[in-house]
């Protein structure tokens, strides 16, 4: 299993490099499902594809990963949070191209700055979900990402993920996701040489559901 999808990631980079057109919906489909199969080789069974798989993310990437990292955008997106309380808020910065390491938060850092928003509510916006719910749930679905993500890195540095702000209709600002391209295959990369070898025991409690 290790070699076969290890070859995957192999394959993203040839197409990358080839004359061949493709959709980033082409990449993401194929990087989604193998970090599905990572979990699913780590955890079988029924109904837990969602649980297991941000429990990879979460447990088993490395922490500089940040996949458990707490998205800011996405809580205003989701309503968890008003943009005047975070960054984007009073100064002139509603504008400007945040990179994740500029806005997010980890989960504790996350609970501290809005301690009104639960626990769950933050998870439901780690990376590790956002790629889940955002991304592989999109691409396997309707072959096309969550509304909110932009194939476009705002930002032209390395980041794992970056933020723009699209204009809508009211003058207001529809806040753009872009996890980079070489974030999300290295991620897959980590998880594809790493994939377990046996089956281990579901875990107690995941932890998506642990409030």
């Amino acid at each position: 299993m290790r070699e076969f999808l290890l070859d995957r990631i192999r394959l993203v980079r040839e197409l990358l490099q080839s004359d061949i057109e493709i959709a980033h919906a082409d990449i993401g489909l194929i990087l989604c499902s193998v970090l599905s199969a990572c979990a699913a080789e780590r955890w079988p069974g029924r109904g837990i594809d969602r649980a297991r798989f941000i429990e990879l993310l979460v447990r088993c990437s490395p922490v500089d990963m940040h996949a458990d990292w707490i998205c800011v955008p996405a809580l205003i997106v989701n309503g968890h949070v008003d943009e005047s309380d975070t960054p984007y808020g009073p100064g002139g910065q509603s504008t400007r191209i945040f990179r994740g390491d500029e806005i997010d938060l980890d989960l504790a850092a996350c609970r501290s700055s809005y301690p009104n928003v639960s626990i769950r509510d933050c998870k439901s916006c780690s990376y590790a979900t956002l790629i889940y719910g955002w991304l592989r749930c999109g691409y396997a679905h309707q072959y096309a990402p969550h509304v909110n993500i932009t194939h476009y890195p705002p930002s032209q540095h390395n980041a794992r993920v970056s933020y723009i702000g699209r204009g809508k209709p009211d003058g207001g600002l529809k806040r753009m996701v872009s996890f980079h391209l070489d974030y999300l295959i290295a991620l897959t990369e980590f998880h594809a040489d790493n994939v377990a070898s046996v089956p281990e025991s579901h875990p107690a409690e995941w932890w998506i559901n642990a409030a």
